[in-house]
């Protein structure tokens, strides 16, 4: 989890800000069916001729409660990128070489021989080595 959640650090805090404009607009249109139209002014009132409805029919209860569930929905969403991104910044704690290495060896896209190399590894030592760093960290 730790390692997927490192990878996508930045598309999560991208999905994050999508996801809360999202909610807004959900409930700017959970307030826009709350107003059941325009107000009538006193002489439409007194009028005889029809008045045009305010209110369509996509916009009754259905409608509503399809609204209520997408924000519990969104909500859902938002809780697990945020757990994902308190995983992904865990990796803050963590020496900056092991943080330059990860860095280096998932961001980069450099060859696992190459960051081996480069931190004075042989690869499979190196992946003993972060995976004991992390069981450290979790």
């Amino acid at each position: 989890m730790f390692l997927a959640a490192y990878r996508e650090k930045y598309r999560i805090k991208r999905d994050i800000d999508e996801t809360n404009l999202e909610i807004l607009k959900v409930v700017q249109d959970m307030k826009g069916l709350s107003h059941h139209g325009v107000e009538m002014s006193p002489e439409q009132m007194r009028s005889s001729l029809p008045m045009p409805k305010t209110v369509s029919p996509s916009t009754g209860d259905e409608r509503m409660l399809w609204l209520i569930e997408r924000k519990d929905e969104l909500e859902k969403k938002l809780d697990w990128l945020a757990y994902s991104l308190q995983q992904a910044e865990k990796a803050s704690i963590l020496s900056p070489e092991d943080q330059s290495m990860l860095h280096d060896l998932y961001h980069s896209r450099m060859t696992a021989e190459d960051v081996a190399d480069k931190y004075g590894y042989h690869p499979k030592s190196m992946y003993r080595h972060i995976y004991g760093v992390l069981d450290m960290l979790l």
